[in-house]
């Protein structure tokens, strides 16, 4: 279930779920280049749980304003809930066989039983660490968290097939090497960071309003520059939060979504999560 990061599960629904909305997004191919299909933004009230019919009615309206016939869909989890971890195997053109290893290494990497353990991997490149061992970013969580939301679509009619790490999603659609990429919602701040481009940093901070992200970034002043996305992301925040910085702040759009203009921005991820199903 945690679907090899998007990458070979076809094109699919990308679905993000916050606080306050339903972030759906189906992406096409013209002459080679992704652009959109299909899209939605269908608001929530209050905090919904993945068994309250309130997520059901709105995924369903989601999926009609959406306009597609896809029915598979790729849903991207906080690194915070997930278990990531860069570890070392031995080389093989085997995928299978790199994931016996790992599954080996299971009892000593995650505190949970094998038999409710819902893992993934991705190869990173050579091990500067271990010599002629490859180094590989494990991610795993327990396949009783990923069960409450394949039940959910299900009931809509939708069938979930891969789940991501919203921050290597990110990382995946926008590119960002040494950026920071800090997504302002109307409830929250979460930044993203990389180590060496591998193991994902998050960081989430509660806001009662958007106006409150000055207390929240004042640590962010090392970061080369800053990437803004999420729905409370704006030209004026970006050039505010750069002057309070003093680094380079801008917003973070991908081509395929220049056409939704001031939605753009809010649809990184759901971007993102489609755009490693249109492989």
């Amino acid at each position: 279930m945690l679907g090899d990061f998007g990458g070979s599960v076809g094109s699919l629904l990308g679905v993000e779920i916050t606080d306050d909305s339903i972030r759906m997004l189906h992406l096409g191919r013209q002459r080679r280049a992704l652009r959109v299909a299909g899209w939605a933004v269908e608001p929530l009230l209050g905090t919904p749980s993945a068994g309250g019919g309130q997520l059901q009615t709105a995924l369903r309206k989601a999926h009609e304003r959406c306009a597609t016939r896809q029915r598979q869909v790729a849903l991207a989890l906080p690194a915070s809930q997930l278990i990531c971890k860069v570890c070392q195997v031995v080389a093989d053109p085997s995928g299978e066989a790199m994931e016996a290893q790992l599954l080996g290494l299971a009892d000593q990497l995650f505190p949970f039983p094998l038999d409710d353990l819902a893992l993934d991997f991705q190869l990173l490149g050579p091990s500067a660490q271990a010599p002629g061992m490859i180094d590989a970013l494990v991610v795993a969580c327990r396949q009783s968290q990923l069960d409450p939301f394949e039940q959910l679509f299900a009931q809509v009619g939708l069938e979930l097939v891969a789940v991501e790490v919203d921050s290597v999603v990110l990382w995946r659609a926008l590119t960002p090497g040494d950026s920071l990429v800090l997504q302002m919602e109307n409830t929250q701040l979460v930044t993203h960071r990389w180590a060496d481009g591998d193991v994902p940093q998050r960081q989430q901070n509660v806001m009662v309003s958007p106006d409150q992200w000055g207390e929240h970034i004042d640590g962010l002043a090392t970061a080369q520059e800053v990437l803004l996305i999420g729905a409370a992301a704006s030209p004026g925040r970006a050039r505010s939060i750069s002057e309070r910085l003093g680094v380079a702040c801008r917003m973070a759009c991908p081509p395929a979504l220049a056409g939704l203009e001031d939605i753009g921005p809010s649809m990184v991820l759901a971007y993102g999560l489609a755009q490693g199903g249109a492989a």
